[in-house]
């Protein structure tokens, strides 16, 4: 069985090996950066440059991170930041990265920016922009250069606007229905890069995450590039498949931003309030978990519900599930469990109704933990 999967593996590296080596020969480096050049000249005339050290520091380490783990690691590219609020960035031949600002306000942490960064690598790494060009030069004024400008700037160039408002809804099918095998690749592709780095691939889907969620607010949105790609929610389904298939676990909060859990000290108004004494009211997400009344264990109220917000802001880190939220009763008490984890003991003395108990009070938790994931569900699909 070794011996046959071994051969099975050989074979289709031997295939990889042989596209790539066919796409080489048939675009020479002089070629590639000759065209890559033309492109970069439009691209740098329509856009301001905008100077960020500390961004540019940042996306250049990614990229020298990603690339020897990429297939072409010998390129060097050169990463160019542009002043522009569009959400977009954009590989072109030569080995040319262009990130607009609006990019970097977009994504929420170095993993996401990393996947964005791996996805356009993953673009140069099989020629998709040479031959996006060379097959829609014939729809444009001049050569590949030409196609390219149009595809990556549209039609704001007196060189290509003409031929671009006579054919475009014929630009626009063909385009489409290359990009969208195209992207499928270097979304995959770039799976595969960060898998092998040290950035965290969930930051490509999260990222997808935000996009889906923005098309189901507006029936059409201008990414620039991204309006010939595949529909969002498509990418999200083949992007987690492909997590999967390399045996990540999916947890979107460690390459996200999200609030953890607080608590406040309640009690009368206008009345000074010792959170040592007065209850505290433990909330996420809008929901309210569940009010400590008792100190317990700990020498305050506040300080019982300080440890109870730092076990669910740590089981929320490590990707707590719907799943992994238990009750476990004992003689005396019952625990609210998280990933196997205590996060609250429920004693008798903890009950506040005499129609309760300390189950009853443990399922109300897990029934607001329910209700506060679900929010966060929604708020990640629809916002």
């Amino acid at each position: 069985m070794r011996v046959r999967r071994f051969i099975i593996v050989a074979c289709a590296l031997a295939l990889v090996l042989s596209a790539s080596s066919a796409l080489a020969k048939k675009w020479s480096e002089e070629r590639e950066k000759a065209v890559g050049a033309e492109v970069a000249a439009h691209i740098e005339g329509q856009y301001e440059a905008w100077e960020d050290e500390d961004a540019q520091k940042q996306i250049e380490e990614i990229v020298a991170e990603l690339t020897p783990h990429t297939d072409r690691p010998d390129v060097e590219y050169l990463v160019k930041l542009l002043d522009t609020d569009e959400i977009n960035a954009c590989s072109i031949p030569g080995g040319r990265i262009y990130v607009h600002r609006g990019l970097l306000e977009e994504v929420q942490s170095v993993d996401e920016l990393a996947a964005v960064m791996a996805h356009e690598i993953a673009h140069n790494c099989t020629y998709d922009a040479m031959e996006q060009g060379e097959r829609n030069k014939k729809l444009f004024i001049g050569g590949i250069a030409a196609a390219l400008v149009a595809i990556f700037i549209g039609a704001d160039t007196s060189e290509v606007s003409g031929v671009l408002a006579a054919g475009s809804y014929l630009r626009q099918g063909i385009l489409s229905r290359y990009s969208i095998e195209m992207e499928r690749r270097a979304d995959t592709n770039a799976v595969r890069y960060l898998v092998a780095s040290k950035y965290d691939p969930v930051g490509l889907l999260t990222f997808m995450d935000r996009l889906a969620a923005k098309t189901y607010k507006k029936a059409r949105l201008d990414y620039g590039i991204y309006e010939t790609h595949p529909q969002s929610t498509e990418r999200c389904a083949y992007i987690i498949e492909a997590l999967y298939d390399a045996g990540l676990e999916i947890n979107r909060r460690a390459v996200t931003k999200w609030d953890p859990p607080t608590f406040e000290s309640i009690g009368p108004e206008d009345a000074e309030i010792d959170p040592k004494t007065a209850p505290a009211k433990i909330s996420l997400w809008g929901e309210e978990i569940v009010t400590i009344s008792r100190a317990g264990e700990y020498p305050g109220i506040d300080e019982r519900a300080e440890a109870i917000c730092n076990s669910l802001t740590e089981a929320l880190a490590a990707g707590l599930a719907l799943y992994e939220i238990r009750t476990a009763e004992d003689d005396e008490t019952v625990t609210v469990t998280l990933r196997n984890k205590p996060m609250m003991r429920i004693h008798a003395e903890d009950v506040q109704s005499e129609e309760s108990s300390p189950q009853a009070v443990a399922d109300g938790i897990v029934r607001a933990l329910a209700r506060a994931m679900h929010r966060e569900e929604l708020a990640r699909r629809y916002h």
